[in-house]
């Protein structure tokens, strides 16, 4: 063999076993040492201790590979600019994992739960296994929100934040709708979208009974609970029927509501001679005055 081609054996080889500085690192206990990155280091040394309650630490890559230089390792950048090292934990995530696919159903009967990412804010060693969960408040409208943890075998709270990937079917304004509009089934199209954050509840179901809009929704928007109503019994501006009860008269006649009203409610009508009554919602397009 030439020395030619024995010197591009030599440097290929090099580079085929050079050990790299990777973009994370789990360990266990305190202590990040150099053996973490590099098993076979013959005189170890401390990199970093970490403090009881802190589970991570990052470093740019280039201080760690100027400090390892230093110590006399020579290591190839494979980082993207940072290295993440963790402490590792014996937490049972699937267990947690259950209950925040439980709590999301409750709000979201068919959302579709792919993965659940955890990014703790304090080091959890062990939660034992008799422990509550207590999610932030309207929690369910986020795809990225925290928990409470309570420890009865340490008697410690610790708080998680997690991040969900999961999709759902809701229901979008197919066109512009203006404010007041009767719904019918031409007017929302169900789409499956990737869940992100919600501003409220969205409508997740087919649409029952007459219902109508509380605001102006623009094509292509989520509709949400909170942007529809029951359409009222009586309906302001228009005309009622009105049936008058004294004794053993009873007296109909035509009048124009003044407000919208649900039966059993109490709203204002206005006679053909303008005077004005009061009347209860009795069934739809009827009120009674006595």
């Amino acid at each position: 063999m030439s020395l030619k081609f024995l010197f591009l054996f030599i440097l290929s080889s090099s580079f085929l076993f050079s050990l790299g500085l990777k973009n994370d690192y789990k360990v266990e206990g305190l202590d990040f040492n150099a053996s973490h990155i590099d098993p076979s280091i013959k005189n170890d040394f401390l990199i970093y201790h970490f403090e009881e309650n802190r589970h991570q630490k990052t470093f740019t890559s280039s201080k760690l590979l100027l400090r390892l230089q230093n110590e006399g390792m020579n290591l190839e950048d494979e980082t993207k600019g940072l290295v993440h090292v963790k402490r590792n934990s014996k937490i049972d995530y699937s267990s947690i994992s259950n209950k925040i696919k439980t709590y999301y159903h409750t709000y979201y009967p068919q959302m579709f739960i792919t993965d659940i990412k955890y990014l703790q804010n304090t080091f959890i060693q062990d939660l034992g296994k008799d422990y509550t969960l207590k999610f932030k408040n309207k929690a369910y409208l986020y795809q990225r929100a925290s928990l409470q943890l309570f420890s009865a075998n340490t008697g410690k709270r610790h708080f998680i934040t997690y991040e969900l990937e999961a999709s759902l079917k809701v229901f979008k304004a197919s066109h512009n709708i203006n404010r007041g509009k009767l719904l019918t089934p031409l007017d929302l199209r169900n789409e499956n979208i990737v869940f992100k954050r919600f501003k409220g509840l969205p409508v997740q179901m087919a649409l029952k009974g007459r219902l109508r809009l509380k605001k102006r929704l623009v094509e292509g928007k989520v509709v949400y609970l909170h942007d529809i109503e029951k359409l009222p019994d009586v309906l302001k501006n228009k005309e009622v029927n009105v049936r008058y009860i004294s004794g053993n008269v009873q007296l109909e006649f035509i009048a124009i509501s003044l407000e919208d009203g649900y039966i059993s409610e109490e709203i204002n009508i206005k006679k053909r001679d303008g005077k004005r009554l009061k009347a209860r919602v009795i069934s739809p397009n009827l009120v009674e005055i006595k």
